[in-house]
């Protein structure tokens, strides 16, 4: 109020509204007084329009009061055609576009007989002579990843466009001398229910992955999927209390494996000069368990490989899997998911125990798989997860020496005290079969420390 009258009294003093006309001609004072009268209606209107703003501007506390200064009152009050006073703008702090986020993780691995790589198993050798153990302890999983959510784009019909950078050092190098890794990197636009994605991320093939072994996810040895460069469509309509997805992509072949089956130097995916095809179907909705919806889904995949001699009679080399996956939650205390599988040539999926084609029988080598596991609470800090898998390829596929089959029991434990801190504690008993040679057996250990931010 002491800033309105301020005003006030410098408007009057400015004007010169209290000043009394001077003696003389009747109908020049007649005229001078119904100017000023005109003046001061004109400024009524101004403290007015003034007053609603002041209050309005008060009823926002969060807002800086911003009163006009008393030389800018009284500019406004000279004589002219009054001017409307703009209402306050309506500011919206804008953050970042950008959100860090990741993780700091310590790997303890311990093996009574040595998988292909104590850091990033796959299956079990076969022993030989001498100790068959081995320890390491390592940070490589390390992760840290880049969020961007940017402005919606007009001229694309108001797209929203978000993107994704996320790294670990997975890569090799020494010890002490870890080399990154990027994991995932795409940039997204969505519409709405339909979206497209352009990038490197995670299959639409296989979408799901075991709770433990986090190195390796438990690839050939009955998880499939994995990351690759790709374009993606999405379209994710909601039905009724549920959601069904239907995602389609093409992706590079031998991003994974890199297969060279006749050594010319070429990737035999490339070579091909065809992307491989993924898509898949899904439907979710709550059930009785808040939080927790049930899901299932359908995908599949094809791909080609190209040599440039003959392998079985054949120059093209076809790749196809089929896929089912499911999530139900059956109490808050208990969740059941898992995959199964089947396909052919699917090493670049991670599939058949990593073997493809057989070059020396010149067989394409088909096989099967999946895995399960629960998930139970056993309190509010501590879950316990079983679960096992298996990856069996076809017999009659194979040769002397090939992998005849890798799976996996496994028991793990997942210790949350509290914020983003994790500890793991995992066993398996993992076993890979041979053709022809002694089985793989081993006794797997992995405790991991891990903090989130």
């Amino acid at each position: 109020m002491r800033l309105l009258m301020y005003s006030t009294f410098a408007l009057l003093l400015a004007t010169g509204a209290g000043a009394a006309p001077a003696p003389g001609d009747p109908a020049e004072e007649i005229a001078q007084l119904k100017k000023r009268v005109d003046e001061l209606e004109n400024q009524n209107r101004q403290m007015t329009q003034l007053l609603a703003a002041l209050v309005a501007r008060l009823d926002r506390p969060s807002e800086a009061l911003a009163v006009p200064s008393a030389a800018a009152v009284a500019h406004s009050a000279l004589p002219s055609s009054p001017a409307p006073v703009p209402p306050p703008a309506q500011t919206k702090e804008a953050g970042s576009p950008f959100r860090l986020y990741g993780m700091l993780r310590l790997d303890i691995d311990i093996d009574t007989q040595r998988p292909n790589s104590t850091q990033t198993p796959l299956f079990i050798t076969s022993p030989g002579g001498g100790k068959g153990g081995d320890f390491a302890m390592h940070p490589r999983l390390t992760r840290v990843g880049l969020d961007f959510n940017g402005p919606s784009v007009a001229a694309l019909g108001n797209a929203e466009f978000t993107g994704k950078l996320e790294t670990d050092f997975e890569n090799g190098g020494s010890e002490s001398r870890q080399i990154i890794r990027i994991r995932h990197a795409y940039m997204k636009s969505t519409w709405g229910s339909f979206s497209l994605l352009a990038g490197q991320t995670w299959d639409v093939f296989s979408p799901l992955f075991p709770t433990v072994n986090n190195d390796t996810l438990m690839w050939n040895a009955g998880n499939l999927g994995d990351r690759r460069p790709q374009v993606r469509a999405a379209y994710a309509p909601k039905v009724g209390k549920g959601q069904f997805s239907l995602d389609a992509a093409i992706g590079l072949t031998g991003a994974v494996d890199a297969l060279d089956l006749d050594g010319n130097g070429y990737a035999d995916g490339m070579q091909s000069m065809r992307p491989n095809v993924q898509s898949r179907i899904g439907y979710s909705r709550p059930l009785w368990v808040a939080g927790q919806p049930f899901a299932v889904g359908g995908s599949v995949f094809n791909g080609w490989l190209e040599t440039s001699h003959a392998i079985g009679g054949r120059l093209v080399l076809p790749m196809a899997g089929y896929n089912a996956d499911y999530t139900l939650p059956v109490s808050r205390f208990l969740t059941l998911r898992g995959e199964g599988w089947w396909g052919r040539n699917m090493s670049d999926f991670r599939g058949g125990v990593g073997q493809s084609v057989t070059v020396s029988a010149g067989r394409v080598v088909r096989g099967r798989g999946g895995w399960s596991e629960a998930k139970i609470r056993i309190s509010r800090y501590w879950s316990l997860v079983p679960g096992f898998t298996t990856d069996n390829p076809v017999k009659a596929d194979l040769v002397s020496g090939n992998r005849q089959r890798n799976r996996a029991f496994y028991l793990g434990n997942r210790f949350t005290p509290g914020g983003k801190l994790e500890f793991g504690a995992d066993y398996f008993r993992w076993h890979t079969d041979y053709l022809g040679l002694l089985p793989g057996i081993d006794n797997r250990v992995n405790i991991f420390f891990q903090y989130g931010f």
